[in-house]
């Protein structure tokens, strides 16, 4: 029964500072839903909300964890929600059977690594863990350094255009939205935003685990 699985945990950065009429944990309950529709043929076990503020689940490779990572965050751009996760994610062993229903009664070290991870990084300043037990995590865990220090910078009064630079790669299609009024003038916010930057590190990850 015991095998070795990837394992996705995250809880809410600074969840008690939030101002509670956001109504976070809604927005969190429908994150984690649209993330385990979206990723259904590739979840083990689906992310499930286990403290209030924090989910787990197990999904089936490396390239999925990222891919689900990704989603998240840039959903969270997309609706423009005031928070932000905090991510581990550990390749680890689980003893007991997988529940395929709901993320909860199971155990191995694989688990409690993520979730010690997870408290550690609070710490650290680092919004970031990578275990996988591969050589290439010293390199990933420095794409995500570049990764979060973009994401930093962007402000939640920026969101919407952030999402529609992600959405969209061409600068006419950010001028036929109206989002503004000449390609130049995209160009420029693009640049500022560090949007290339940004999709290069992810396709650095990528290679990174294909190469593996």
């Amino acid at each position: 029964m015991s095998a070795n699985y990837h394992v996705l945990m995250a809880d809410i950065i600074s969840s008690r500072q939030i101002n509670k009429k956001d109504d976070f944990m809604r927005q969190f309950k429908e994150l984690t839903n649209l993330a385990n529709q979206k990723f259904k043929k590739h979840i083990v076990s689906p992310l499930t909300i286990t403290l209030g503020d924090e989910f787990q689940g197990v999904v089936d490779s490396s390239e999925t964890l990222f891919k689900l990572l990704f989603f998240l965050d840039e959903s969270i751009i997309a609706a423009k929600y005031s928070f932000e996760l905090r991510y581990s994610m550990v390749y680890g062993e689980i003893e007991t059977e997988i529940n395929k229903k709901i993320a909860y009664e199971m155990y191995g070290s694989g688990l409690t690594k993520a979730r010690e991870a997870l408290k550690k990084i609070k710490d650290s300043g680092d919004n970031y863990f990578i275990g996988l037990n591969k050589k290439t995590d010293h390199q990933l865990s420095l794409c995500m350094k570049l990764y979060q220090s973009i994401k930093l910078e962007w402000k939640l009064s920026e969101f919407e255009i952030v999402s529609a630079f992600l959405k969209n790669n061409d600068y006419k299609d950010l001028k036929r939205m109206g989002l503004y009024k000449t390609r130049s003038g995209a160009w420029k916010k693009g640049k500022s935003l560090r949007i290339n930057e940004y999709n290069i590190i992810k396709q650095l990850i990528f290679n990174i685990i294909d190469n593996e």
